[in-house]
């Protein structure tokens, strides 16, 4: 049994689930605790693999929702997993559009022959793998995981990080990943020295499009006269901006 077919009756229960609800909890030890949302689904004909750390709840809540809609309007589950995949990666704002300035700024609009990124979540959704290292949403202490412990380190995270990101990457052959965030470059920086991804797919130095990080966000983006936002190191964006564009545009 998938853990859709597992979890698809809670998703179209008479209670809607919600962020902690323990009848999607699938695995916990220490602490961490990993609940279950719909994020199963790949798209093979991506272009671009956008890389968070794992679903926030704001992500969990829309993928569930989304998924329980279309159960209750007839879906199978594959519609339904590519439904709640879709509506729920990286939504909610100002992720999406810190993002959305980023990818912009960097030109990866022009190199998917596109007029704005945006249509990544619109029309040329099918360039477009959303994906985490931690596929389903992680909670330490009941808070939403932010790379503490380190993944690598820990048994229960290190084994969904490569049952399931490590996995899937061999299915998107075609595709570039960028990693977004320092943590989550890290992880993927040591998956290249293990050998699980090619260096060559992957693009870093995007930062988290998180609401703490909208003022970098727009900083990096904007008019830099003004002095640089405090604890913001712009090297590894300004680096990953000029060899992205150099190997692709």
């Amino acid at each position: 049994m998938t853990p859709f077919e597992q979890f698809a009756p809670v998703l179209q229960s008479d209670t809607a689930p919600i962020v902690g609800d323990p009848r999607l909890l699938m695995d916990s030890e220490e602490g961490v605790s990993i609940y279950y949302a719909p994020f199963e689904y790949n798209n093979p004909s991506a272009k671009i693999v956008l890389v968070g750390i794992t679903p926030g709840p704001t992500q969990m809540v829309n993928a569930n929702n989304e998924a329980r809609r279309s159960l209750l309007n007839g879906f199978d589950y594959d519609a339904a997993k590519k439904n709640a995949k879709e509506t729920g990666g990286f939504s909610g704002e100002p992720m999406r559009s810190n993002l959305i300035k980023q990818l912009n700024h960097w030109g990866v609009h022009k190199w998917l022959n596109l007029n704005d990124s945006s249509e990544l979540f619109s029309t040329a959704r099918h360039l477009l793998q959303t994906t985490s290292l931690l596929r389903y949403p992680v909670f330490v202490d009941e808070k939403g995981y932010n790379g503490k412990p380190n993944m690598m380190n820990s048994l229960i995270l290190k084994q969904y990080l490569f049952d399931h990101f490590v996995n899937d990457v061999s299915s998107l052959e075609n595709a570039i990943f960028f990693p977004l965030g320092s943590a989550v470059t890290k992880v993927i920086d040591a998956l290249v020295k293990q050998g699980s991804i090619d260096e060559n797919k992957v693009a870093t130095g995007l930062f988290h499009p998180s609401g703490q990080n909208t003022y970098r966000v727009e900083y990096s983006i904007g008019d830099r006269s003004q002095s640089i936002p405090h604890a913001t190191n712009l090297i590894p964006y300004d680096q990953g901006r000029v060899d992205f564009r150099s190997r692709f545009l």
